[in-house]
Parts: C-alpha cells; structure tokens; sequence
C-alpha cells in the first residue's frame, strides 16, 4: 500500500513538472512568434510609410488650408493611398498635420479636420514622427482587434532657414486580418496544451491501470506460490499425521467400549473420536487448500455449530480469562457446506479474537439473518487492527504473531468461499476492538421450515 502510494506521489510529481514544462514551452513559443511577427509588421509598415513620406510633396501641404491646388493635391493623394491601401490589404493610410489633425484618411472614421484617433494608441511613437523620426507603435489589442501603425515624417527643406522642417505626418495601419496569424497561433498553443494534458490524463491513466494489472498479476503468482508450497508440506506430513491419529481414534473408540460396559456415560469420552475425525478433516482441508480441490457439502445447522464451538473451547478461554457470549434465543439456520470446516473456522476466529485481549474480556457472538444471507459478527474489545496491513492479513504464511503459522485466516475464509460465503476482519466502529464477519446464504430449507 504504501510503494503504491509512493508510485502515484512520483507519478503526480512527473506529470506536474510535464505539464509544467509544456505550458512554459508553448508560452515562450506564443511571445517569441508574437514578438517576431510584431517586428516584421512593423518593419513592413514602417517601409512603406517612409516610402509615401519621400514621394509627398511637402511643399503643397501649408500650414493650414489653403489654395485649390492643395485640395486638388490631397485628392489625387487620397486615390493614390487607396490605391496602395488595396493592394497592400492595409487598414489605414493617413495624412495629420503634426498637431494630430488630419489632412485626408482611407479610413472613413477619420473625419478631415479631426483629431487622428490612431495616435492615441502610442502618443510617443506619434511624438518622435513630430520630431522627424520614422517610427513604430506597439501591438495592441483595440476593439477586440490587434492594431499596429507606422508614422513617417513629410519634411520640407527651409532655404530661408537652411534647414528640414516636418510638416505632415503619414500613418500606416495595419489589417487586422494581418494579425489573424497570431490568434491562431494563440488558439493552436492552447489546443496544443489541451491535446498535450488529454494524452497525459489518458497515459496516467492506462499506466495506473497497467500497474493495477502488474500488482494483481504479482499478487496472483504470490498466491499460486503460496498454495503450491502449502500442498508440498501438507502433502508431505499427510502420512505421518494420519497413522498417529487412526491409532488415537481406535483407543478413544476402546475407551468408549469399557465406560458403557461399566455402565458410565461420561460425554468428555466421545470427544476423543470426534476430535480425532475434526484433526483429520482438518488435515483434509489443508490438503485441498493446497491442491484447490472440492470438499463434500451437507446441509447442517449454523446455530449449532456455533453452539459446539463455543463449547469445546469455552473452558480454554476461562482460563486466559476470556469470556464468549452467544445469543440467548439461537433458531435453526441452516447452511450448505462442511460443519467441521465451518467449525474449525468458528474455532480459528475466537482464538485470535483471545489473542487480541491478553488482559482478558468479553468476546460477543452476534447472529443476524436478512433475507438469503446470514451474518455472524464475533467481536472482540481487544487492541483492534492498528498497525496491521489489511492488504496481507489473510495472505498465506504471513502473520503478526511471534508462534502464528499464517494459516489460520487464509484457511478460514477459504473455507468460507467454499461456502459461497465472505469473510472480513475490521475495526468495530461501536467500541474498541475488531469484529469478524461472516456472511453465508442460507439453504432454501431453512425458508421452508420457518
């Protein structure tokens, strides 16, 4: 659980730092084409505002309106700049006397005589075209548009003075559909992250999937291993267990003979036989654990097995001072399965509940049945499952105990599933403690007597 943990912590970590790394790459992709294309539209812009500069007449254009000549000018200026707007698919060419008026527009926005709007966007680039500067606007974003302009001085030389004096300004805007490059860029870099992070959600995913795969697989041969070697010891000691036992049933039996000849009916005497039959069929239930072979199924009565397996270790109990309460009214219930197996189960669960209380206590026995199913919850007040890897604990071979053989749970709730039963061990959520459940369905004989 935990290097699971570990492994999605790492995965979290690598993912973040990708992503990471992705986005800043797109970002600094997006602002160097930006910048790139900022610069090349500007160049452009700028060439072709010089150029209109340099073929002007600065000498027509006075101070303030004037003769018909000038007006005759502006006109055949304004063809002329419609003209190259066209076929340079700009938005905007304009001529403003340096105080921002303007002289004639492309752009029927710009009335003659009105402020020019355009300067507004970067009034220091405007400024330095006053002052006889070419120069370039920054890219804006302006009503939902990116704008950009150029701005080239209109000198005219002053034989008077000796000296150029600028007496126009020309602007040069350019097409919005210029800077659809750019929103597409920015559109293909968000899709780009988009795509990037879907392919890793999706890879995080096939991976985690993958690595589920790997651990149950892992899991699988762990457990095939386990069963293998369990039915190479059981297998081995099978032999050796057996003849021992065949010759203390035969004594018990013996035993039997003389009590009911000397006419004395002691029950403790038929334990011996029945235990000796228990032992083997416990012997039997390894040997099928190991080897995953089928054991013979009779209908038996739940209650009374409990009853017995109360019975025959009560008085082991009371001496760890360990006390078991069974339900004081217990009805027939019956099951399908192996009572002896079923037994040895019961038996299995109340010693580890014992073992969980070393100071002694209570060790409550509950029976509940709902519909096809029946519950028995054996509930200790002991230490509970702290500290306990819930993932191992009914894994063969594996156990907390310092003299436990980690046969115990894996046998039980094995026997359990042969019952078409569960079983699980958790924490009590009503008091201190563990409680062990077991959930069989019940013989559909057991409907037809109630």
């Amino acid at each position: 659980m935990t290097r699971r943990r570990h492994w999605f912590a790492w995965a979290v970590v690598a993912y973040a730092v990708i992503i990471a790394v992705v986005s800043l790459a797109l970002v600094n992709l997006y602002a160097a084409s930006r910048e790139r294309l900022d610069q090349a539209m500007g160049e452009r812009l700028l060439a072709v505002a010089v150029s209109l500069a340099t073929t002007t007449d600065g000498q027509l254009i006075p101070m303030q309106d004037g003769p018909l000549s000038f007006s005759a000018y502006l006109d055949i200026l304004e063809a002329d700049f419609i003209s190259l707007s066209t076929q340079q698919d700009l938005a905007e060419i304009s001529l403003s006397y340096p105080d921002g008026t303007v002289l004639l527009s492309t752009d029927r926005s710009l009335e003659k005589g009105r402020p020019n709007d355009f300067w507004e966007l970067d009034p220091g680039a405007a400024d330095l075209a006053v002052k006889g500067m070419a120069s370039t606007t920054g890219l804006y974003l302006h009503r939902d548009n990116y704008q950009k302009s150029a701005h080239a001085p209109v000198r005219v030389f002053d034989v008077e003075f000796g000296d150029e004096f600028v007496v126009a300004i020309i602007t040069v805007s350019g097409n919005a559909r210029f800077f659809d490059s750019l929103a597409q860029l920015k559109n293909g870099a968000l899709v780009t992250g988009a795509v990037v992070l879907v392919f890793l959600i999706l890879m995080g995913f096939f991976l985690h999937r993958i690595n589920l795969s790997f651990e149950r697989y892992q899991e699988s041969i762990r457990r095939q291993e386990n069963l293998a070697a369990m039915g190479r010891m059981t297998a081995g000691i099978a032999h050796e267990i057996r003849n021992p036992l065949s010759i203390i049933r035969g004594a018990g039996q013996h035993l039997q003979r003389i009590l009911a000849q000397a006419d004395i009916n002691d029950p403790v005497a038929d334990f011996i036989p029945e235990e000796v039959d228990r032992l083997d069929h416990i012997l039997t239930g390894y040997l099928s654990f190991g080897l995953e072979k089928e054991t013979a199924a009779e209908t038996f009565d739940l209650c009374a097995c409990l009853r017995r397996s109360e019975t025959m270790i009560s008085q082991e109990m009371e001496q760890t001072k360990v006390r078991i309460v069974l339900p004081e009214d217990l009805s027939p219930v019956l099951v399908l399965g192996n009572t002896l197996r079923l037994q040895q189960v019961f038996l299995n669960l109340l010693i580890n509940a014992r073992d969980a209380m070393p100071e002694g206590g209570v060790i409550r026995i509950e029976l509940e049945q709902k519909e096809a199913k029946v519950q028995v919850s054996i509930c200790d007040s002991g230490i509970g499952l702290s500290g306990v890897d819930l993932n191992r604990l009914f894994e063969p071979f594996w156990t907390n105990k310092e003299k436990g053989s980690g046969l115990g749970l894996a046998m039980s709730r094995r026997i359990v599933e042969d019952m078409n039963g569960s079983l699980e061990l958790k924490d009590r959520t009503d008091d201190v403690g563990a409680v062990a459940e077991i959930i069989l369905p019940v013989h559909p004989e057991n409907s037809e007597r109630n």
